[in-house]
């Protein structure tokens, strides 16, 4: 089985909504159900999990029922970081799970076809993560002054969905628990402890919903159907 793990208890502080932006509405749709429909009608998916916030667990089952989406298998709440999400998303996963694509709630942007990628990727190498090329000029700055340039050759931002082997990721997850290790990704959590993470190219649209503009621009997107190009 292939299962989408998709961590929403994020409170998106930065974009200054009265509620969590993953359910901020873009054309009166929530953000959060642009991104499970990418996942729902995926053929290779098998099953999605969502691990919510708390007070949102009602609120979130709702919607999955008013927008039938048949495929979350469950919605369970999530932690206090990303990574505390994503394995209580995991411990209730179904034992037949193979791979997790564990995917950013609020990249409603995600193509069919990098998904694809993924998946076929990450079953040959365990463990695959899409990436674009940084271009822009990078400066490290201090108190409002650039000290220094950095090169940019080699530098990659990475995306989501971060493809990986679900017992890989389930036993390293244990292992940094134990170990009371936070780490910002599933990448990250795999180059600690020494395994090799094979990049894919990702897409620039697959971008992560932050700040207000970055509402503004998917509206615009969703206006100018790109839906149609994914």
């Amino acid at each position: 089985m292939i299962i989408a793990i998709v961590p929403s208890a994020g409170k998106g502080e930065r974009i200054k909504a009265e509620k969590p932006k993953q359910f901020l509405e873009i054309k009166g749709i929530p953000l959060l159900i642009y991104t499970l429909l990418k996942f729902e009608k995926h053929p290779q998916i098998d099953g999605i999990i969502l691990s919510v916030s708390s007070e949102y667990i009602s609120y979130t089952e709702k919607l999955i029922s008013s927008y039938n989406l048949k495929k979350v298998l469950k919605i369970t709440e999530g932690g206090k970081t990303r990574q505390d999400s994503v394995f209580k998303g995991i411990k209730v996963a179904p034992p037949k799970a193979e791979i997790f694509l564990v995917h950013d709630a609020v990249r409603p942007f995600v193509s069919s076809d990098l998904i694809s990628k993924i998946i076929d990727n990450t079953k040959i190498l365990g463990a695959c993560v899409p990436a674009i090329p940084i271009r822009d000029t990078i400066n490290r700055v201090f108190q409002g002054e650039i000290i220094e340039n950095i090169n940019r050759t080699n530098l990659f931002c990475i995306q989501t969905p971060q493809g990986i082997r679900a017992k890989i990721l389930k036993n390293l997850l244990e292992k940094a628990q134990k170990e009371n290790l936070i780490f910002s990704d599933e990448s990250t959590l795999l180059l600690h402890y020494g395994y090799k993470v094979k990049i894919i190219e990702g897409f620039f649209l697959n971008f992560k919903i932050t700040y207000p503009e970055d509402l503004f621009l998917a509206e615009k997107l969703i206006d100018c159907k790109i839906e149609d190009l994914l």
